[in-house]
């Protein structure tokens, strides 16, 4: 465990850089007809977003415009429902207690409260039970969000595709084209549908920001986000901060902890934030795309940073060891100590 005196919350500090997210097209990777120096420039394109900034603009994914906005739509119908209803599918009501709806202020970010609200979406295991992971998943009802379910299912196996278009980009990549190969097996994902209101003028951001500094824990999360802009935040090398605003027709992709361990840590697991000063309402659609639950990651080989050992570990583990440590009901006290991410020293 890292010493938790020299893990720094990032959340409410640094200035604003001028650089800019690049753009990986990954079209070559899902057309069967492309060519082999296609593949090669969008592989290269990738490799240098990953090592250089670990967050990139995704085009060429092959989801209509038309399409992306209706499923964020969906998201805003869903915030509006009265808070009676949302209250129906709170996660602290499911069978794992993760699952579900969260209130503002219940999803906690280096012991602080974030504002934000949330439903959280998860694979639903053949045999639910009150184990950690593998509760049934509880979904707003018919009456209310009419199509809701099944859709935003069918959102998440287009996006499994996508994601294994970029496992055969990473392989193309860095080799080892074995493992790469296993990262397209029956994934697990995590779908989270979040709502921003604005932060007030008045807002301390040393009590909470709309979504603190944070890693992710998978392999890679593909955001889809409204049209919203000044809102989502990448930590760059030098500690600034490089906005990712929305590119129309486009994903804000980035590398989680588990593509961050296989490499050695030369594709980072990057901090990113979100502070929402503008107006209007924000709503965001992160799909995490994962391993299957019981993938053991290690490094690849030749990838293991000198001076450092890596203790092999399954992915759902990971996960499990994290995911636990986000929610905190409003009516109770937060915990006396930020959650610190073992593999990445980060909160």
């Amino acid at each position: 465990m890292p010493d938790i005196n020299m893990i720094k919350d990032r959340s409410a500090v640094g200035s604003m850089s001028t650089e800019r997210l690049p753009i990986v097209d990954i079209s070559p990777y899902l057309d069967p007809e492309s060519t082999e120096e296609a593949r090669k420039v969008a592989s290269q394109t990738l490799d240098k977003a990953c090592r250089e900034f670990g967050f990139f603009y995704v085009t060429g994914h092959g989801l209509a415009p038309e399409y992306m906005k209706s499923l964020l739509d969906l998201g805003h119908k869903f915030f509006e429902l009265s808070q009676e209803t949302k209250d129906t599918i709170h996660i602290f009501k499911s069978m794992d207690r993760v699952r579900g709806y969260q209130k503002i202020g219940e999803n906690v970010t280096y012991a602080k409260r974030d504002q934000q609200e949330a439903l959280d979406i998860y694979p639903e295991p053949e045999n639910p039970s009150t184990a950690r992971l593998e509760g049934s998943q509880l979904w707003p009802s018919e009456d209310d969000m009419p199509g809701f379910k099944s859709t935003l299912l069918d959102y998440t196996e287009k996006m499994k595709t996508v994601g294994h278009a970029f496992m055969k980009a990473m392989a193309d990549s860095l080799g080892h084209r074995e493992v790469f190969e296993e990262l397209q097996n029956d994934n697990y994902w995590v779908l989270r549908v979040i709502g921003y209101p604005p932060l007030p003028a008045e807002f301390d951001p040393e009590k909470g920001i709309s979504c603190g500094a944070h890693t992710d824990y998978g392999c890679l999360t593909f955001l889809l986000a409204d049209d919203t802009p000044g809102a989502l935040q990448v930590e760059s090398k030098d500690g600034s901060w490089i906005p990712a605003d929305p590119v129309p027709g486009a994903f804000v992709v980035n590398i989680g902890d588990i593509i961050d361990t296989i490499t050695g840590h030369q594709y980072k697991s990057t901090y990113h934030r979100v502070i929402h000063r503008g107006s209007n309402y924000r709503v965001s659609m992160p799909f995490f795309f994962e391993p299957q639950r019981d993938q053991v990651i290690k490094p690849l080989e030749g990838f293991t940073p000198e001076g450092e050992s890596v203790k092999e570990f399954t992915y759902f583990d990971h996960l499990k060891s994290m995911i636990y440590n986000h929610f905190v009901a409003n009516d109770s006290p937060l915990p006396e100590k930020p959650n610190v991410n073992e593999l990445t020293n980060r909160g």
